[in-house]
């Protein structure tokens, strides 16, 4: 007999914000957890505040662990600051709380510049994920790449690299887990460092992936979230329970 958690998994997306690349996750997750992921809109100029806006009202009314990835995770940390009644802790994933390439800060106005077109989209795709490439992978971040506008996706980048949340991380008390790819070749490790110095009880956790590491391993991501939860949420949270066969 297996028990299933009323407990839901609710994931902000990368920088795409299209919510597509998380089917095996979802499935790993599964039966034991629901994933939730909300897609932002395709269309829109939206900076993280706006982001936040959009995001609140689709938060459940019951517990959840909110997972943020990448571009997401100054985000996950906008909401938590926010001290919603049904959070229950924080996974980061592959992401940071100010800007992680400081060294172009003052170069935001190029991202302007950078081409943005299909043969683009594949070789950001196969950089991205390393000697972890996949044809399966790499179709659906190409396909994922291409349904948002060149605008849209310049403008997030834009707003990655004049952020800065680590006042509002630094306050948080609930359980936070960051989940680190060794080989990210974007989010490079000192962003973790950074959120570990700001609080030393958050729990790092190193593996073997690239930065796409929701996609490239989806088995012992699941893992990990299926850890967190069972160790470091308070029992009374998972009291509500649903046996099934």
């Amino acid at each position: 007999m297996r028990v299933k958690t009323a407990m839901t998994i609710v994931l902000l997306p990368g920088l795409d914000g299209t919510g597509t690349l998380y089917q095996h996750l979802a499935q790993q997750l599964a039966p034991d957890f629901d994933l939730q992921v909300i897609a932002y809109p395709l269309g829109k100029l939206w900076g993280y505040q706006q982001l936040l806006d959009f995001i609140r009202p689709q938060l459940p009314q019951g517990p959840y662990l909110l997972l943020a990835e990448s571009f997401s995770g100054p985000l996950g940390i906008m909401v938590a600051a926010e001290q919603p009644p049904h959070l229950k802790a924080l996974v980061l994933c592959c992401t940071f709380g100010r800007n992680p390439l400081p060294v172009i800060k003052g170069l935001a106005s190029a991202v302007d510049k950078l081409p943005w077109n299909e043969l683009v989209h594949h070789w950001t795709a196969l950089w991205l994920q390393g000697r972890y490439a996949s044809a399966e992978l790499s179709v659906l971040l190409e396909k994922a790449l291409t349904m948002v506008p060149e605008l849209v996706i310049k403008y997030r980048a834009k707003q990655v690299l004049q952020v800065d949340v680590l006042a509002e991380f630094a306050a948080l008390t609930l359980p936070v887990m960051y989940l680190q790819a060794r080989q990210d070749r974007l989010i490079w490790a000192f962003n973790a460092k950074t959120l570990a110095l700001l609080k030393p009880d958050m729990q790092l956790v190193r593996l073997d992936a690239p930065h796409f590491l929701l996609q490239a391993i989806p088995e012992q991501a699941a893992y990990q979230l299926k850890q967190f939860i069972q160790h470091k949420i308070p029992s009374e949270t998972n009291a509500d329970t649903a046996l099934s066969a």
